[in-house]
């Protein structure tokens, strides 16, 4: 029987693993399936949380159903009846701007508008700074194939202040990095391909928006696409937990080291615990710097390479309060914090007003985000001077009165990956030396997308290579 060993219990191990027992009982090849993980607890980032009727996602809230990976696997776990969509009222984003909300334009998707006359009567831009948005339609083209930062894309496209005023916002709160150092063409090649085949970001917007099942009310994020779970997003790491065998898992295991014997090409590996495990295949499922330091004993170019891959941190803090005490109408799904506003939130998310089944009745849950690559100095605070400063900020664009009903904060450290200018060259280096060690897989967000279907996709992909190598031993 095959020995596969699966380091890491997130949505992406979960997913690998699931795979490769869906492949076993399809083809008649029995594997032995461990999963290794650090924690005590399943499901990685993904933890939901029940406090006094209100729901509380710690890591990931929701998940795209345009990309559809993650919607085909709930599917297939029995939990598509769980779903649920955002609400379809008020899908809209505010920016912060000299300490008032200012709503983006009805059809404006993320950086480029649709709805060309919703643009025209938005107070958010100047009457330059709209000339320069529609004279994108007009400019020619990058050379194709290109790899540029998300700043340059947005300023050469679209003006310095569509970037300044909504492009950087809005990166920030969907990657909690820099625009001047992420990649377009790994982070938002949408944009790339519209530019590519219609020439316009606009126009191609326009040109394909029939086919798209989005209402032109939609602002920002394009929230209509984005999924849940009644009961919260565990639903779907839970599900895939009892997808697999009961023993498969083994919680609180730290590794030591990682061994690989060059005749047998057999894989070891020590836990601190002084366990000693053997396997055919391994796959982790775990950023890449974390990875970095078991590879680098016998294979330091590849744990080099890894650590080229660079992460930002974000905390996430939740405020409930009952309506009464807020006088903003909330009628939107959140907004977004410039960095020249100069202020601790990077985003807020009105929890209940997104989802359904949030927040008790006559109540109203936030979820900020404080940190990522513009906010790192308030990252560094104490609890307690972030909770401060982030209530105080809250209250006074929302003109709410009075203390929380209760706060809760989460510290996500160099969790979330950055996929800088050139991370696919780089991505393909570390492809490339993982390919001299035989049974050697890597998954994860850190590598070819970060968000769930992303990671669900990938996990899986990278699952149907590795039973292929297996049926072949």
């Amino acid at each position: 029987m095959k020995q596969v060993i699966v380091i890491g219990a997130g949505i992406s191990g979960l997913a690998f693993a699931h795979r490769l027992e869906e492949l076993s009982k399809a083809q008649n090849i029995p594997i032995r399936l461990t999963i290794l993980e650090k924690s005590s607890r399943i499901g990685g980032a993904i933890a939901t949380e029940s406090r006094e009727g209100f729901l509380i996602e710690k890591g990931p809230d929701s998940f795209l159903s345009e990309k559809p990976w993650a919607l085909e696997l709930a599917r297939d776990l029995f939990v598509g009846p769980e779903i649920i969509g955002t609400h379809e009222q008020n899908r809209r984003v505010f920016v912060a701007r000299s300490g008032e909300l200012l709503g983006i334009p009805q059809g404006f998707h993320l950086i480029a508008p649709k709805s060309i006359l919703s643009f025209l009567k938005s107070p958010l831009f100047s009457w330059q700074g709209k000339a320069r948005v529609l004279m994108e339609m007009g400019l020619p083209k990058s050379k194709v194939g290109e790899d540029e930062s998300i700043a340059s894309f947005i300023e050469r496209r679209f003006g310095k202040e569509a970037l300044q005023c909504v492009g950087q916002p809005m990166i920030a709160g969907v990657y909690s990095g820099d625009p001047e150092q992420l990649s377009m063409q790994n982070t938002m090649p949408r944009f790339k391909e519209l530019e590519a085949k219609y020439g316009s970001v606009i126009l191609g917007l326009k040109k394909t928006a029939k086919s798209k099942a989005v209402p032109e009310k939609t602002s920002g994020v394009r929230y209509s696409l984005f999924l849940s779970f009644k009961k919260g997003m565990e639903t779907l790491t839970r599900a895939l937990a009892d997808s697999l065998p009961a023993n498969t898992f083994y919680m609180a295991t730290e590794i030591e080291k990682l061994y690989r014997d060059v005749v047998s090409g057999k894989w070891t590996i020590t836990a601190r615990s002084g366990q000693v495990l053997t396997a055919d295949l391994i796959c982790f499922a775990l950023p890449a710097k974390a990875v970095s330091p078991l590879i680098h004993p016998f294979e330091p170019a590849l744990s080099e390479k890894l650590n080229q891959i660079s992460y930002e941190s974000v905390a996430t803090l939740y405020f409930a309060y009952p309506r009464q005490a807020i006088s903003h109408s909330l009628n939107g799904f959140g907004f977004v914090v410039p960095a020249a506003e100069k202020k601790s939130l990077m985003a807020c998310t009105f929890v209940d007003k997104k989802f359904p089944g949030r927040a008790p009745s006559e109540h109203a849950l936030f979820r900020v985000f404080v940190g990522g690559a513009f906010g790192k100095r308030y990252f560094e605070m104490s609890d307690q001077e972030l909770t401060r400063t982030a209530q105080k900020e809250l209250s006074e664009f929302l003109g709410i009165k009075g203390q929380p009903i209760f706060s809760t904060l989460h510290r996500h450290t160099e969790a979330l990956p950055q996929y800088k200018v050139g991370h696919a060259s780089l991505v393909a280096a570390i492809e490339t030396k993982v390919q001299r060690f035989p049974g050697l897989y890597l998954t994860g967000a850190s590598y070819r997308g970060t968000g769930i279907s992303d990671c669900v996709h990938d996990a899986r992909v990278q699952a149907d290579m590795a039973f292929e190598w297996l049926s072949r031993l």
